[in-house]
């Protein structure tokens, strides 16, 4: 008998080699072998595989749904996710209050200020100093925290917890923990599952880091409101949303970025300023109209101090970790180029798309002045004429003439998103994506030619994907390895897992290599096999499966038919096979699973071990792709 570690270290290595075998590494002789077997997708595979790429994985019953509806039927309904009902998933997602919270309201009652928290942590640190009873020696000075994250004792943390909490402060992790929570519910739950492919891919193509700053603040709104409402309109929207959200302005430093010239405003201008943010509220009506004229400037000079040293307490506490993102950007008091170089490298034309040093010069002058105003109390995008460099401008041979303001950024965005080079590069990514790790050149051009053509039009783009021939050519069937996050909630849907998506769940997904939001870079997370494929990857699948089908994940639960418990391991394993992998299963992996059957591990005294064989179905090389 093979001990448990044993044998499934010896899967592992059989699966990781069906895996490999199967991969874009060899993929030349495996399309090849595939085109000549079987060059039209039966039916059933047609339902298959519209559900492996426009869903997160079939639920049981749903090829057969979408055999009988017809997959033409079922794509209208994906593509038009308004006509869909999606009642029970609201109903799931009610409990995560702070999803429908705006950035002031999450910073109210998460994020308590800088001072406050330091005030606590000194206090700690001070009770935690006091020597022992009897003792007079108290520990060196130069031993006590010099940051205000060097709390790192357990112990003390828990102190800082419930010292917040008699604040009325809630943990401030929640809201992220909420947004992960609730990332993995829609993607088990949804009816409108391609919203929400969609929503995960522009996400990773615009990623934002969570645990910068004040983006644990920002982050919530980002996702609701900037890329949720705009992944089936037009990509313009969807960038002009991306660049005047509050969290990748804080993301990437263009809240900082400023003329070299700028000049401070006056206590008038200022004062002028904050009405324009705040059209609705008269200044004779608020805080500032109720005071003197002496005490309104002696106001006005407070707030405008605080927000120099706001801006610059934040750009030193960025400055190590941009540096740290990408080490060869110069930092500067001045310019910014961070999010101009990113916005046409990863956003729009791509490394390749013909843009220079001089261009991404350009456009970081064009996007001074779009700022926040504290983004830490969860304030918004405001243009700040002040920070701008109002000059004239060349960007990709197109001259943006001086006096524009905002306009210049605005004209920028119009210019990248009627680019040809961005057509080519979005449809890279989206045929990558949805087809294959390395798609057919003919994708990529019928994609960069809908685009074009409907200026824009991410749904016709997208429509144009999925009923083009690429799409369902046999070479495309099962071509693509899942993600972490598409194979453990893939599992679970595959299972009729009951789940709260909570900590115990996401902790998996974050042990393979793709926590949710906290992807570092602004590159995101890749969607390659080659990122994804590795012995201890597998490894961790592996006992993910196990965990998930053998109810041992909090908060998770799989129920499986009685019925099964009596039946023989190979009767048991027949029946996954068949409503799991859809009868998709490689000879090799056939034989090692039915040398795994005869082991007593899996036939006790209490009949057959169901969902140890479930889980090795989970774990199986087939089961990884899609």
């Amino acid at each position: 008998m093979l001990r448990p570690g044993n044998y499934i270290n010896q899967l592992c290595s059989f699966f990781l080699a069906g895996i490999l075998a199967l991969s874009p590494i060899s993929n030349a002789l495996a399309q090849k072998n595939k085109s000549t077997q079987n060059t039209k997708l039966t039916d059933q595979q047609k339902a298959i595989h519209l559900l492996d790429r426009l869903t997160f994985g079939p639920r049981p019953g749903d090829v057969e749904n979408v055999m009988k509806m017809g997959w033409e039927a079922y794509l209208d309904q994906q593509l038009h996710p308004e006509k869909v009902a999606d009642d029970a998933i609201a109903q799931k997602l009610q409990p995560l209050t702070s999803l429908n919270m705006s950035n002031e309201e999450i910073a109210k009652v998460y994020e308590p200020p800088p001072q406050v928290l330091q005030q606590i942590r000194d206090r700690i640190e001070k009770q935690n100093n006091v020597s022992a009873v009897g003792d007079e020696v108290k520990t060196d000075e130069k031993q006590k925290p010099q940051n205000s994250d060097a709390l790192t004792d357990p112990a003390k943390r828990r102190e800082l917890v419930k010292a917040l909490a008699e604040m009325g402060y809630k943990p401030r992790q929640t809201p992220v923990l909420e947004l992960q929570q609730a990332k993995i519910l829609r993607a088990v739950y949804s009816e409108r599952q391609l919203q929400e492919v969609l929503t995960d891919f522009w996400f990773n193509h615009f990623n934002v880091f969570a645990q910068k700053g004040a983006d644990r603040v920002l982050l919530t709104s980002y996702e609701r409101e900037a890329i949720r409402p705009n992944v089936f309109g037009k990509f313009e929207d969807l960038l002009l949303a991306t660049a005047k959200s509050p969290a990748m302005l804080f993301y990437l430093d263009n809240w900082l970025s400023t003329s070299p010239n700028a000049k401070m405003p006056d206590f008038n201008q200022l004062r002028q300023m904050r009405q324009n943010r705040n059209p609705n509220t008269p200044l004779g009506q608020g805080r500032l109209g109720r005071l003197s004229t002496g005490n309104v400037n002696r106001e006005m000079r407070q707030m405008e101090k605080q927000e120099q040293r706001e801006m610059k307490a934040a750009q030193r506490q960025d400055e190590k970790m941009a540096q740290q993102q990408r080490p060869q950007a110069k930092r500067s008091r001045g310019i910014n180029e961070n999010y101009a170089r990113e916005i046409m490298e990863l956003h729009t034309l791509g490394v390749d798309g013909g843009y220079t040093q001089k261009d991404v010069q350009e456009v970081a002058r064009c996007f001074t002045g779009w700022t926040l105003r504290q983004p830490r109390n969860g304030g918004g995008f405001y243009f700040a004429p002040f920070m701008h460099d109002d000059g004239e401008k060349v960007v990709l041979g197109n001259k943006i003439p001086a006096g524009g303001g905002q306009r210049d950024g605005e004209s920028v965005i119009k210019m990248l998103a009627k680019h040809p080079s961005t057509a080519k590069y979005l449809s890279t990514k989206l045929a990558r994506k949805f087809v294959a790790d390395n798609p057919p050149q003919s994708l990529i051009d019928r994609l960069s030619h809908a685009y074009l053509k409907s200026d824009g039009d991410l749904r016709i783009v997208y429509k144009t994907l999925f009923t083009s021939p690429e799409f369902w050519s046999a070479e495309s069937y099962r071509a693509k390895i899942k993600t972490p996050f598409e194979m453990t909630v893939s599992a679970a849907r595959a299972l009729g897992a009951e789940t709260n998506g909570a900590i115990a769940f996401h902790r998996w997904i974050q042990q393979m290599g793709e926590g949710l939001y906290l992807a570092q870079p602004p590159t995101g997370y890749k969607d390659e096999a080659d990122v994804w494929v590795n012995t201890g990857a597998l490894l961790e699948r592996m006992n993910f499966a196990l965990a998930l089908s053998g109810n041992k994940i909090f908060g998770t639960g799989v129920n499986f038919a009685p019925e099964l418990k009596s039946a023989k391991p190979k009767e048991v394993a027949d029946y996954f096979v068949k409503n799991i992998l859809h009868g998709n299963i490689s000879a090799g992996t056939r034989a090692t699973l039915d040398k795994t059957l005869s082991d007593p591990q899996i036939v006790g005294n209490n009949g057959t071990d169901v969902a140890k064989i479930a889980g090795l179905i989970l774990g199986s090389p087939e089961f990884q792709r899609q």
